[in-house]
């Protein structure tokens, strides 16, 4: 099964979404230049979705996919623990629809990894095992397998260079805030960290194993294209994720470049990231803050 939820593609001429975008795209700037405080609404991932042709949605394959993959992840979450994922995860969402029905089901967590991997393991071969994994690792072993593979995965297949590129940015950012976060944890067995990034783990490794928090802020300034402020996990992630929003707004510059589509479902992404952080702030849930929410 497809991680994407199955919609006829659309008939619209790339031209005419691209425009559409972009007209978006400078509201959500008056928006912000004017202080405001709502966010772009949540379906507007959905909304770009059905609205791309079919070799846009061939393009964008590898970014939609990893999108609908971390509401997976995200619900699953929440599942695991016994609770019910929030609307606001998959509802509306890329996900496919039984997959949605499946990771709600109350049934027991060892039988819901089951019926997840023999589901999505034959078109994402990097699922395989995962049963085996929540045996022996839990609930963060079936995250690491599932974030790792996505990214793993979607690098293997695109063939665009801005799409590579983000996805290798999301890479580094993801193992430079595992590597902050566990040593806040004091943790002493070395982090599983993703290879495909511009930064090799072996580079990384020893930057965990030393301890050299002088050396990882040197390199997240580096990715970031900006200067890190703030050491912690929360900071060091803000300084992250303005550093992608800076290189798709440079790249979307091409007014008829994928560029356009990638920076405009990131921006909506990261506004769903952030309504996500408040809710765990207001619920009291600050142990969701040192989580990598964005894969």
């Amino acid at each position: 099964m497809k991680l994407l939820t199955p919609t006829q593609p659309a008939e619209l001429p790339k031209e005419a979404l691209l425009a559409r975008l972009r007209c978006r795209r400078a509201a959500i700037d008056l928006r912000a230049a004017n202080h405001a405080t709502e966010a772009p609404p949540a379906d507007v991932v959905l909304w770009v979705y059905r609205r791309l042709n079919r070799r846009l949605r061939t393009r964008l394959e590898p970014f939609l996919d990893l999108l609908a993959m971390r509401s997976l992840i995200l619900a699953l979450r929440y599942t695991l623990a016994g609770e019910t994922p929030p609307a606001a995860v998959l509802n509306p969402s890329l996900l496919a629809g039984p997959l949605k029905r499946l990771i709600t089901m109350t049934e027991e967590s060892e039988a819901t990894i089951a019926q997840l991997e023999a589901v999505l393991a034959k078109d994402y071969p990097f699922v395989a095992g995962l049963t085996a994994t929540y045996r022996r690792q839990g609930p963060g072993g079936v995250e690491q397998q599932l974030a790792d593979g996505i990214l793993q995965h979607g690098l293997a297949r695109t063939g665009n260079n801005l799409l590579k590129a983000t996805l290798r940015y999301l890479v580094d950012m993801r193992n430079c805030l595992m590597i902050n976060k566990l040593w806040r944890w004091q943790v002493s067995k070395a982090p599983p960290l993703t290879p495909g990034g511009r930064y090799a783990t072996s580079s990384l490794q020893r930057i965990w194993a030393k301890h050299d928090s002088d050396r990882l802020a040197r390199l997240v300034t580096r990715l970031a294209g900006k200067p890190l402020t703030s050491t912690d996990v929360v900071g060091m992630e803000q300084c992250l994720l303005s550093g992608l929003t800076r290189f798709l707004r440079l790249a979307g510059r091409d007014p008829l470049g994928l560029a356009v589509i990638i920076e405009y479902l990131w921006l909506a992404q990261l506004a769903v990231h952030n309504q996500l952080l408040r809710q765990a702030l207001a619920a009291d849930r600050e142990e969701l803050l040192e989580e990598v929410l964005l894969l």
